[in-house]
């Protein structure tokens, strides 16, 4: 599973991967039961438009440094959830705060979107648990997450 995630590292984020993502939020419903983890639907979608919020720097981390990426990596490689940077987890209410279901997915399209038109040399945020990382590495985490907040779902 983690060698996947490597090799997506070197991708970037196409236009078949838009349709697809696009597609899945597209079938999420306010009444989908999570196969693992706490967060509702609704949650799970301004969980992930604030991934996109933290790569570009609206949203900032309470702590850096403080997790050490081995144990994140080693996480995902087991499959177990990752906890969220500190300020971004939906369940504890650092997260941004759901308002209408159907607007926030459409927030969520436009992050994405806006995302992936930005250049090979665009500066990036620091990452909270893995730090300065270039834009490879950053799509490459964006479609991990995004993955597994959608199967998350069944999506």
């Amino acid at each position: 599973m983690f060698g996947s995630i490597i090799n997506r590292i070197r991708e970037k984020l196409n236009e078949e991967q838009l349709l697809q993502f696009f597609q899945r939020i597209d079938k999420l419903t306010l009444n989908q039961k999570p196969l693992f983890g706490k967060m509702n639907v609704h949650q799970m979608v301004c969980h992930c438009a604030d991934f996109f919020r933290m790569a570009n720097g609206i949203k900032l981390a309470e702590e850096y440094g403080k997790v050490d990426p081995e144990e994140i990596k080693s996480l995902a490689r087991s499959g177990k959830t990752a906890p969220a940077p500190k300020g971004f987890g939906q369940i504890e209410g650092g997260g941004t705060k759901p308002t209408e279901f159907e607007k926030d997915k459409l927030i969520l399209k436009d992050f994405i979107m806006e995302f992936s038109r930005l250049p090979e040399d665009y500066n990036f945020a620091v990452h909270p648990y893995f730090g300065e990382m270039d834009r490879k590495r950053w799509v490459g985490l964006a479609v991990y997450h995004l993955n597994h907040h959608l199967e998350q779902f069944s999506a």
